[in-house]
């Protein structure tokens, strides 16, 4: 039975932080997981407090014993099976709220049904309205304005997107939230790539680098968390000399996009990053890093843009800082 009044929560698997941190209740984290003591994203930069509660667990391994006697009035968690949920219900006493993470394209509806939930459990319903709304406006303000830009529409590609851990430029999205909202030619989003079974979404994808030089797109955007080792990837060899956004310089860094699973706040920066780059005649007078500012302030309460910018080095044109 879950509590009239939630007085403390302690939050498990990926991204259930992030979104207690959205609704504006880490006062309410009574417990963490011990990943998220070295975690660098943005939720942790706007709570560092979280960083100094207990751990019930060694990295993203949570210990019943620990849950059951940590002084908690519920437990939140994504991606946990109901049969494994009930289990830790029986053996901690405490009630678990199971949360659908959803994803900002064909699953958006499930990741709204879940800030409403959040709401409804912390009596925030207002806040939970707010984000809904917010990320509906932003998504509909960059749709209009993609759909009035008058350039070309050169073909994109995202890589170095983050699956268990940091990869290199052949890891990539084919359902790239940014590219999709803003009506761009995402050469990996081929409904070819898929398995019958898999419907659109939130799918990372891992290619050939023979595949990305057949694609040969004419911008290319690396995500920051693979930076180690997409870094030496570009380093002059064949693939630098082999891709046509290479020898033109379009290359550029974009802020993490499934790191610890997806970060909404970031698609939303990274989108107004994305059309200035492609489409200038309609971004052309987008202050990029205001914008961020105002993401961050909105999601968080506090604005972190100098702290992720520092860290990830994101909006970036490689070719200028490999000159520098």
């Amino acid at each position: 039975m879950i509590p009239d009044t939630v007085r403390s929560v302690i939050a498990l698997k990926a991204g259930t932080m992030r979104l207690l941190s959205y609704m504006g209740v880490t006062g309410r984290v009574s417990h963490i997981e011990g990943s998220e003591q070295r975690r660098n994203v943005p939720y942790l930069f706007a709570n560092p407090h979280l960083r100094g509660l207990p751990v019930i667990g060694a990295g993203n391994n949570y210990d019943t014993e620990l849950l059951a006697a940590a002084e908690s009035d519920l437990i939140i968690a994504t991606f946990m099976s109901t049969q494994e949920a009930d289990r830790l219900q029986r053996l901690t006493g405490k009630p678990i709220i199971l949360l659908d993470y959803g994803d900002m394209g064909e699953r958006r509806d499930a990741l709204y049904g879940t800030l409403t939930l959040l709401g409804a459990i912390f009596g925030l319903p207002g806040r939970a309205d707010s984000i809904v709304s917010y990320i509906e406006s932003t998504i509909a303000g960059c749709a209009s304005r993609a759909s009035q830009a008058t350039e070309p529409r050169r073909t994109a590609y995202v890589g170095g997107v983050a699956y268990n851990g940091a990869h290199g430029i052949t890891s990539t999205e084919p359902d790239y939230p940014p590219f999709d909202i803003l009506s761009l030619k995402n050469v990996a989003g081929e409904p070819q790539l898929r398995n019958d079974k898999e419907e659109p979404g939130h799918l990372v994808l891992f290619i050939d680098q023979e595949q990305l030089i057949e694609w040969d797109p004419d911008v290319i955007f690396l995500d920051a968390t693979g930076r180690q080792i997409w870094q030496e990837e570009i380093t002059p060899g064949v693939m630098s000399n082999s891709l046509s956004a290479f020898r033109a310089g379009e290359i550029y860094t974009v802020l993490p996009y499934n790191w610890n699973t997806t970060n909404y706040e970031n698609i939303l920066c990274n989108m107004w990053y994305i059309g200035s780059v492609l489409l200038p005649s309609a971004f052309g007078d987008v202050d990029v890093t205001e914008k961020c500012r105002e993401i961050y302030r909105f999601f968080y309460g506090t604005d972190i843009y100098d702290k992720v910018y520092d860290y990830y080095r994101p909006f970036e044109r490689l070719s200028d800082t490999m000159e520098e």
